[in-house]
């Protein structure tokens, strides 16, 4: 007959298996795919201003997907520190690459309608490093291959990491590494740069970061944020480190951030806490991997 510790610690293993993180992950990728179509339709139709409160749904997402992890972590924490199997955190989807289409398409022709949305991104870069939006824009055209000069979509956990290594090469390599970057990718900059400071704050804090936490992460990651992004809203960093702290808070006015601002946010947030901690860019293909699964058996208390 299993003992009373036993029968606690079964039935929160059953509970953490049914938290959806999957189907969580999985709503993630297609709310990316359709944010960047909608995007483009909406520059198009001039509707730009309606892009914020579009995205606001995919900040609400991640916010969602990071603290159901933070809960998945705890519960993993207090059974193995009471000797018994932990809660093996579910295989996610990680995010993948998605190129919207919009329109029918010519024979023999392939339509770029994401030409746009890359402008849209540009010109919000340009503000955000001191410079001005271009006055004028080539024609939107139609090609049978990729345009030249234009970077296609990469996994965001890999462009995290190169923006984070550009960004400490000054505002200059900072503003070109994010005019490299492709739009969808940038967008879903928040999951993975969420995933590493998480850990990056414990390691500084001595603890899992909590609300009180926010001030002193804030005072270590957003002057950098305004010695590169002049153009950035104040605030913007205190709230990011600030939600972060504070899953289930409001975490400010999430209605009204700029999507651009928030993905060119992110990897200085994560670069001056690397910092901080004493760590480097190869530290990021740990801190953001998707998942990480515990062997399921017993976890010994020294650890082995």
């Amino acid at each position: 007959m299993p003992s009373l510790v036993e029968s606690l610690g079964a039935r929160l293993r059953e509970l953490g298996e049914q938290l959806p993180l999957p189907e969580l992950s999985h709503a993630a990728v297609r709310l990316r795919g359709a944010t960047e179509l909608c995007g483009y339709v909406m520059t198009s139709s001039g509707h730009t201003d309606w892009l914020a409160e579009l995205t606001t749904a995919g900040t609400h997402l991640d916010d969602a997907i990071a603290a159901t992890r933070s809960v998945l972590d705890g519960l993993d924490r207090y059974l193995t520190t009471i000797g018994l199997p932990g809660v093996a955190v579910p295989e996610t989807v990680a995010p993948v690459a998605v190129r919207a289409r919009a329109g029918a398409a010519v024979p023999g022709e392939e339509p770029e309608p994401e030409l746009a949305v890359r402008y849209w991104w540009a010109d919000r870069i340009a503000v955000l490093t001191g410079g001005e939006p271009a006055d004028q824009r080539p024609e939107t055209v139609r090609t049978a291959g990729k345009r030249p000069g234009h970077a296609p979509p990469e996994d965001p956990a890999d462009a995290l990491r190169r923006l984070v290594g550009a960004a400490r090469d000054g505002r200059d390599s900072y503003r070109d590494a994010l005019l490299r970057t492709h739009p969808a990718t940038g967008l879903a900059l928040a999951g993975p740069a969420g995933r590493a400071v998480r850990p990056l704050a414990t390691d500084l804090l001595g603890h899992a970061p909590t609300p009180p936490d926010a001030r002193p992460l804030a005072d270590r990651g957003t002057p950098r944020c305004r010695e590169l992004l002049p153009g950035l809203p104040p605030a913007l960093g205190d709230d990011l480190l600030g939600q972060l702290c504070d899953p289930f808070g409001t975490g400010g006015d999430g209605a009204r951030r700029h999507p651009v601002d928030v993905a060119a946010c992110w990897p200085v947030l994560v670069g001056a806490l690397l910092r901080a901690a004493g760590r480097d860019t190869d530290a990021l293909p740990e801190l953001t991997a998707v998942a990480r699964v515990r062997p399921d058996d017993t976890v010994r208390r020294d650890g082995r």
